[in-house]
């Protein structure tokens, strides 16, 4: 009875009542999550405070050879429980993608494994590494699991240097899901944490790319928004340097000099952002568990490298082409570039024209970022003509964009995944998703973010409900304290 009480005067107790004023740290899908949803539970003093100049954090569409092109976020990832379905199925903004469903395994001797092979062992093995069960019972890592679990069918249907080829390349793809640089670091134990929503897995958008879900937020933002200086309570370009929690509110100072005040903040920034910055972020010091938490949980960086060419070469129906080094074959020559030995593959954009999309992981990903855009497409031409050559007529890419996400300081790495660091030390996502209350014991430091999500990391519908977790707990915090003198006032 309380609870429906607070929830039925909650709004007009906050409009009556000098209104708190709150800070978001990020401008990705958690902030404008939370924004959204606290100017939904009455909140009229909000601020997001974005590093970059645009929206969306790790989502970012572009517009790339007349198409619209994700650089980040890139598919929906289910459809039962997945908030980004829910509000864009109805739309009819989302489409089955077919992608992976029919995908060529080539070797670099220019030899293809037949179709239905290449098929069923990445069904088994993607299978088994959707195995709750036997992963929540796993130690070690992931590799050791697929050492353990997968290998064996592995030795079953290939030749032992075809079997070390798919196995490599295997090793790489898992490593673009978990999102984690080296396989030997994901926690088997802790793949167990992650939800898979029923439905599609590989969801993706007819048209206007991932950010159509940060556009859909923000129209119920603007909605929501009961006063009307919504336009001041975006701040792009503003990097913060330090949030200071000393006293009884939150002060973010940043690089341009500006101060903000906000009596709570909400700070979204990415895994990535925290570890490299967090000792000099936050004052006072976090404490001993948060920091925990930030060394524990993993993040690492997927990079994607799209190539436009002057017509498509490749079958229409094609899922794009995997790449298998033969052992002794995958050898740097003269004039190539270390990074391009570890392309996982390249597969067409549907519902691009004339575009292939390229996928790279860890230390490749992260070294690519520092070649000129002419040397990448240099690059990834080579390596296509050394794998499909024999089959196709090639013609160079006329264009190509890419993304940067370890060399951006305000991402530093893509997306999260647990540890063996984690298991080792202990910490979850809960650690990282609690609250920190000042010294006279109130919670004025929130945190929001895919890694913050126990079951949804790594995603862009886990980022968003951890956005309005954070909404809802400040609404609760406000309306308690509200409704705890109004009951005093009246005794």
């Amino acid at each position: 009875m309380l609870r429906q009480t607070i929830k039925m005067f909650s709004h007009k107790v906050l409009v009556r009542r000098k209104q708190p004023e709150i800070l978001i740290i990020g401008g990705g899908a958690a902030g404008i999550a939370a924004a959204q949803r606290l100017y939904a539970n009455g909140f009229t003093r909000v601020k997001i405070i974005e590093a970059e100049k645009r929206l969306g954090g790790r989502i970012r569409t572009i517009r790339f050879g007349g198409n619209d092109i994700d650089l980040g976020a890139h598919w929906v990832h289910g459809e039962e429980k997945n908030v980004v379905n829910e509000m864009a199925g109805p739309k009819d903004l989302l489409e089955h993608s077919g992608d992976f469903n029919d995908v060529n395994f080539v070797f670099s001797d220019g030899t293809e494994m037949k179709p239905d092979l290449g098929m069923m062992l990445f069904e088994q093995a993607t299978n088994l590494l959707e195995d709750v069960d036997t992963l929540s019972k796993s130690e070690g890592s992931v590799l050791n699991y697929i050492n353990d679990r997968v290998k064996p069918i592995l030795f079953q249907a290939l030749p032992s240097d075809k079997l070390e080829a798919f196995y490599n390349w295997l090793v790489n793809y898992e490593c673009s899901v978990e999102g984690c640089d080296f396989l030997e670091d994901a926690s088997a134990k802790g793949l167990a944490h992650y939800q898979i929503c029923a439905g599609d897995l590989l969801i993706s958008w007819k048209k206007g790319g991932y950010h159509s879900i940060i556009e859909m937020l923000l129209s119920q933002f603007y909605k929501d928004n009961i006063t009307s200086t919504v336009d001041d309570t975006i701040i792009l370009n503003c990097e913060v340097s330090q949030l200071d929690w000393t006293g009884m509110g939150v002060l973010a100072k940043c690089n341009n000099g500006k101060v903000y005040y906000g009596d709570n903040a909400i700070v979204t920034v990415s895994l990535g952002v925290l570890k490299e910055r967090s000792k000099t972020l936050f004052d006072p010091p976090l404490p001993d568990y948060k920091r925990k938490a930030i060394a524990g949980l993993g993040i690492g960086t997927v990079n994607k490298i799209y190539l436009q060419f002057p017509y498509t070469w490749w079958p229409k129906d094609s899922s794009g082409f995997s790449l298998l080094w033969l052992p002794g074959q995958k050898v740097l020559q003269k004039g190539e570039y270390p990074w391009e030995l570890e392309i996982i593959g390249f597969y067409p954009e549907k519902r691009a024209v004339n575009m292939l999309s390229v996928w790279l992981i860890g230390k490749a990903a992260k070294d690519m970022e520092g070649y000129s855009d002419e040397q990448v497409k240099a690059g990834c031409y080579r390596v296509l003509k050394k794998f499909l050559s024999f089959k196709f007529t090639i013609p160079e890419p006329i264009d190509i964009v890419r993304s940067s996400w370890y060399s951006n300081p305000h991402f530093r790495g893509s997306y999260s995944y647990r540890s063996i660091n984690s298991d080792g030390l202990g910490v979850t996502a809960a650690d990282l998703a609690k609250p920190l209350k000042n010294h006279f014991g109130k919670e004025v430091l929130l945190f929001a973010g895919e890694a913050t999500h126990s079951s949804f990391y790594s995603t862009v519908h886990g980022a968003i409900e951890s956005g309005w977790r954070e909404a809802d707990r400040l609404t609760e915090i406000y309306h308690f304290d509200k409704l705890n003198e109004i009951t005093k006032s009246n005794l």
